[in-house]
């Protein structure tokens, strides 16, 4: 009996004295990853911009998040539209936080692998010019598929004000 009642009382002070946590540990970030789909089209896309001895475009996590979102949008409302819900791509950026001194947006629909969206953006002459601007720096990639299983593609592009 003894040795329970000692037993018990080391217990007892062992429980007394554990520091009890003051703060809550901080939520942890998502780590930003990019798709298997979404490093083609920026490893084609800076293909492109290689030939014309340009820098290759760099992955900004807020440009990805504005992409993504707005490339999720038009799938859902199967609407290609750089303005969307009264929004536009400088709108979008905006309010993920990117502070910006240069964007612009291509965005697409229905081509069925990242080489053929970049394709059709290189025979674009206004999509083209996006890609081969020298003075756009960053890069966001969004990819969506719609309810009847028809991809939307968009990329952003921008250049971080100094």
């Amino acid at each position: 009996m003894r040795f329970v009642a000692i037993a018990f009382l080391f217990a007892t002070v062992a429980s007394a004295q554990t520091p009890k946590p003051t703060a809550k540990a901080p939520p942890k970030k998502e780590e930003f990853k990019i798709s298997e789909w979404e490093q083609e089209v920026i490893d084609l896309t800076n293909a492109e911009r290689k030939k014309e001895k340009l820098n290759p475009l760099k992955p900004a996590p807020l440009l990805f998040a504005s992409a993504r979102k707005h490339t999720a949008n038009m799938a859902k409302k199967d609407e290609l539209e750089h303005e969307l819900d009264g929004k536009t791509v400088k709108d979008r950026i905006v309010a993920e936080g990117y502070k910006y001194a240069r964007i612009a947006e291509n965005i697409a629909m229905g081509q069925k692998t990242p080489k053929q969206v970049v394709e059709g953006w290189m025979n674009s002459e206004g999509h083209r010019k996006n890609i081969l601007t020298p003075e756009l720096t960053e890069i966001g990639i969004g990819i969506e598929k719609n309810a009847k299983g028809q991809f939307y593609w968009t990329q952003n592009f921008g250049t971080p004000r100094k």
